[in-house]
Parts: structure tokens; C-alpha cells; sequence
């Protein structure tokens, strides 16, 4: 029960400071237009810009808890395992030294 009620709080919060940060953007971008800062072409695109960043950050948190609700506990372990061993597989290798041939 403590699980969901943390999740429904994160996940109101999350909605929360994206709405915040949406509504300085716009600000941000109406003065710009009234100043003259930005074209009107311009300022179009940056709300439509901003809004779609906006719904996109707003699914988020409800696609990664469907996501997280329909899958087992040993699926988590497996993905975790392989992005385990996919981040040791990027990581650099120490180049051996190699004799200078005489």
C-alpha cells in the first residue's frame, strides 16, 4: 500500500513541476513577443514546442507506472542484469601494453 501511495505522490509532484516549468515557458515566450525579442512565426512554434514537450513529460510517469505494474519481478532482475552487463560491455577496455618489436 505504501508502494502506490509514494508512486500517486511522485507522480503528483512530477505533474506538478512539469506545469510550472510549462507556464514560465510560455512566459517566457510571451515576452519575448511583446518585446519584440522573438518573430510571431517564431513564438508560434515554440508554444506548439512547448506544449508538445509538456504532454510528452506528462505521459511519461503514467507509461513507466503501467510498465511497472504489469511486469513480474523476475523480468525486473532480468532487465536488470542485462543492462548491467551491456554497460560493462561499453565501458573502455584497458589496452595491454605491447612490446616494441627490435
Amino acid at each position: 500500500m505504501l508502494l502506490g501511495e509514494t508512486m500517486t505522490a511522485i507522480g503528483h509532484a512530477w505533474v506538478t513541476l512539469i506545469q510550472s516549468l510549462a507556464v514560465v515557458a510560455l512566459v517566457l515566450t510571451a515576452l519575448g513577443l511583446m518585446l519584440g525579442i522573438a518573430k510571431p512565426a517564431d513564438a508560434l512554434k515554440q508554444v506548439g514546442a512547448i506544449l508538445g514537450i509538456l504532454i510528452v513529460l506528462m505521459l511519461i510517469p503514467n507509461a513507466l507506472m503501467n510498465l511497472w505494474s504489469g511486469i513480474p519481478l523476475w523480468q525486473w532482475v532480468g532487465l536488470a542484469v542485462i543492462g548491467v552487463v551491456v554497460w560493462k560491455w561499453q565501458r573502455p577496455r584497458r589496452r595491454t601494453p605491447q612490446k616494441r618489436g627490435r
